[in-house]
């Protein structure tokens, strides 16, 4: 299958609902994600996708995001961070869910050089 059309890039700021029902989806994997589990996969067309993929790919997306999202989003960062925007972009949100997402990656240990 095409990755392109599995995970489509934005068109002029845009996402296709694929991608937003994905971020939805990645949000909430996000808020479930325990702590010594590897990073949490969505699917988009069948294709299990990296939750950071998600956000990054959205991390521009101009679309107003919906209440049932920002409710997601409340949930997991707290309703006045949210709430301090009436109506947020897709990509405040990514912005906003990159470094919780960063927090929980459990860093691998490279090997030592001699």
């Amino acid at each position: 299958m095409d990755m392109h059309k599995v995970f489509p890039d934005l068109f002029e700021g845009h996402a296709p609902i694929t991608l937003q029902n994905a971020f939805h989806e990645a949000l909430e994997a996000l808020e479930e994600w325990g702590e010594k589990d590897e990073e949490p996969l969505v699917p988009i067309h069948g294709v299990a996708i990296p939750i950071s993929s998600v956000f990054v790919r959205m991390s521009d997306c101009t679309d107003l995001m919906p209440l049932r999202t920002q409710g997601v989003l409340e949930a997991i960062i707290g309703r006045d961070l949210v709430r301090a925007s009436e109506r947020m972009l897709y990509a405040d949100a990514a912005r906003l869910a990159m470094p919780l997402f960063a927090a929980r990656v459990v860093p691998v240990a490279l090997p030592a050089y001699p």
